[in-house]
């Protein structure tokens, strides 16, 4: 066994020279496996050893046994030890999980902890072939993708699981031939636990289908694992082309994404949600189908997603965001600035500098046709000019008949999106908007040949 282990090592590069590793040790036949099997490899690598033991405070004098086995273990091997009382029943009760989610957090936490405080490199849990085929049927059960085939990876990040490649039958056998003994955790012979269920009922009646259960299951755990990582490939080079991030906001061209097959299309939509919400749990393949549907529907459609997010469809696009985002941006939205003339105006708050003057027209003079700087005929504004959002009854001449069009339908014309439109800044002269700023102009108050002073405004981002 012990070869094996080796050779698995090497192949997923699992060890290098002077690496300092924590090992989670519980006392259990597969932790002290690992424990021996690595106090072998740091002849081969020149390893530091740092074993981690945590008590969970839920099992009295028998968690107070493994305790004191794991530190008599450690002192034999003359290996550091270090015990953690972890208050699991607390974790539970503050943050509303299971048991077995709270000892699992708690766990990683002391081992990230126990790795910083030593300088440590890779943290070594014990898992084997058992556990990978648990999970998957685990995963099977809830309900899983491609994603929960894979099992458990042999590396991530710097965890690494040198006892994937055998089994727990394989563990105790190497453990009685070099006469060393274990604890058992009696609450794994309890099926109140639904990973319990699986290991001590489901695979033993699987097993007397084919003996190889747990071999098989792997196996195509393996192959799962091939076919996800060619996806994840496939899925974030896609994600690169045609998503887009901005200030907590996730966008997707429906068109660039309705030209990829189904798979990608959903995968990159869960990325989107992954990313906004920062965590994956909850969020369900309906959720995903809810969100690719919007590809069909008109814009301002949205569906509400978990954790405070939703999407919403754009003319050309699809956001996904947090509800708060839409909340806090409906609150900064105010803008109602008296333009005097001439003046400097810095507007941190919305990103820009404006300057407005005014000059004396001269006949033939060349009229700027960019989007930053516009002249109007000082003499047909009405008003005190305004730096404003839109509100009702804004509207804008079109044409030189006289013409107009309110800015709601302006804004619906050229597809500026629902949630954008309260937030560009308009000069107008009462309701007639004489300039959507870095975009089109009113015709009222173009300059003519019969022009005398021109009022010349300037926008400059910040």
């Amino acid at each position: 066994m012990y070869n094996q282990v080796v050779e698995y090592v090497k192949q997923y590069n699992m060890l290098e020279q002077r690496d300092r590793v924590v090992i989670g040790v519980s006392g259990g036949a597969d932790s002290v496996c690992l424990l021996l099997v690595l106090q072998e490899l740091k002849k081969l690598y020149d390893l530091e050893l740092f074993v981690v033991h945590i008590n969970h405070g839920l099992r009295g004098a028998e968690a107070l046994r493994d305790e004191n086995y794991v530190k008599l273990l450690c002192k034999s091997l003359g290996v550091s030890c270090h015990v953690v009382l972890a208050d699991v029943n607390g974790y539970v009760k503050r943050h509303k999980c299971s048991t077995e989610e709270a000892g699992r957090i708690l766990r990683y936490k002391a081992f990230e902890e126990e790795c910083r405080e030593k300088k440590c490199n890779k943290i070594a849990i014990a898992h084997n072939k058992n556990d990978v085929a648990e999970t998957v049927l685990l995963n099977l059960s809830r309900g899983t993708g491609i994603r929960g085939l894979v099992g458990i990876e042999p590396v991530r990040d710097f965890l690494i699981r040198p006892l994937l490649c055998v089994t727990r039958d394989e563990i105790e056998e190497y453990l009685c031939n070099r006469k060393v003994s274990y604890c058992t955790d009696s609450t794994n012979l309890e099926n109140v636990y639904t990973r319990n269920k699986i290991r001590n009922v489901v695979l033993p009646e699987l097993g007397k289908v084919n003996d190889q259960v747990i071999s098989h299951i792997v196996r195509c755990a393996n192959h799962a694992s091939e076919i996800e990582n060619y996806l994840k490939k496939q899925t974030n080079e896609l994600y690169e082309r045609i998503v887009t991030a901005e200030n907590g906001q996730y966008f997707v061209n429906v068109r660039e994404l309705a030209n990829t097959e189904l798979v990608l299309r959903k995968r990159v939509i869960l990325e989107m949600m992954y990313a906004c919400a920062k965590q994956r749990k909850d969020i369900e393949e309906k959720h995903v189908a809810a969100t690719l549907g919007l590809m069909e529907k008109p814009v301002g459609k949205k569906v509400n997603l978990p954790y405070g997010m939703i999407a919403v469809r754009e003319y050309e696009k699809i956001v996904i965001k947090s509800k708060k985002i839409s909340e806090i941006a409906k609150q900064e939205k105010s803008l109602n600035i008296a333009i005097e003339v001439p003046k400097f105006y810095d507007l941190q708050d919305i990103g820009i500098k404006l300057e407005v003057s005014v000059i004396d027209y001269e006949k033939n003079s060349i009229i700027p046709k960019n989007r930053c700087t516009k002249w109007f005929d000082y003499d047909k504004i009405k008003n005190t000019i305004f730096l404003r959002y839109r509100k009702q009854g804004d509207y804008l001449v079109i044409n030189d008949r006289g013409n107009a069009k309110t800015i709601k339908s302006l804004f619906i014309d050229e597809k500026i999106p629902r949630e954008e439109r309260d937030s560009i800044p308009l000069l107008c002269d009462g309701n007639h908007v004489m300039w959507v700023l870095g975009g089109r102009i009113s015709e009222e108050y173009k300059i003519t040949e019969q022009s005398k002073k021109i009022l010349v405004v300037t926008i400059m981002e910040v």
